[in-house]
């Protein structure tokens, strides 16, 4: 088996992945969006509309 060189281990820019510059891109909403969900979740239990069973299938 050969070695390969130096220049073809380098890391391809994330130029070329236009899914990480999405993913990158749309961070914060997505960021947000788990916040809303954990925060509508914990009213819920809180308020005795969801058990910690229902809590656990939705989180999931």
């Amino acid at each position: 088996m050969e070695e390969q060189g130096h220049s073809e281990m380098e890391i391809i820019p994330s130029e070329s992945h236009p899914h990480i510059q999405l993913l990158k891109s749309n961070r914060e909403l997505l960021v947000t969006h788990i916040r809303n969900t954990q925060c509508l979740v914990d009213n819920l239990l809180k308020n005795d509309y969801f058990s910690a069973e229902d809590a656990e299938i939705v989180c999931a």
